[in-house]
């Protein structure tokens, strides 16, 4: 662990104790938006960003309390919790410049990398379009079915095995 200082070489603040220009806060969001894509394109989610746990280094934004970190394939609850982290980004940062408010880099980075598109240079737009198309029903009821057969078929081979 080291001393992150900021450019007096005093212990950096939270962004919590910090007010920003717009244009530093459009800066510094972009800036955290493509750490949150490195550290996903590494399989990393988060889990606990906020602007308490990111402090205001000399060289920027330096993101902290990882412990808490979660595997992004191996967690069932990761788009959720890479759209909280990004969504209280854009709820800090458009305190100073509203319009990221209007944003959802968060969607639109899981859709990415849900679809194996997501790069660290990825070109990003901070919109996200949902497709909405009509739910195919039948085959829902019927993979259940399946299902159901199949969990069957595997009790009755157990009680021949027994």
């Amino acid at each position: 662990m080291e001393l992150v200082a900021d450019e007096h070489g005093e212990a950096a603040p939270r962004l919590n104790d910090v007010d920003f220009t717009p244009a530093m806060a459009r800066a510094h969001h972009q800036s955290l938006i493509r750490e949150v894509v490195r550290m996903l394109c590494a399989g990393v989610i988060h889990g606990d960003l906020s602007e308490f746990n990111i402090l205001l280094g000399a060289d920027g934004p330096v993101i902290i309390d990882l412990p808490q970190a979660v595997d992004a394939a191996g967690n069932n609850h990761a788009p959720r919790m890479l759209q909280r982290d990004v969504g209280n980004l854009r709820s800090y940062f458009g305190r100073f410049a509203p319009e990221l408010l209007n944003t959802d880099y968060g969607r639109e980075i899981w859709a990415l990398f849900e679809a194996g598109k997501l790069a660290p240079d990825t070109a990003l737009t901070g919109h996200f379009k949902r497709i909405e198309k009509e739910v195919d029903l039948d085959g829902v009821m019927q993979e259940i079915e399946d299902a159901r057969f199949e969990d069957a078929a595997r009790r009755l081979r157990r009680q021949d095995v027994t």
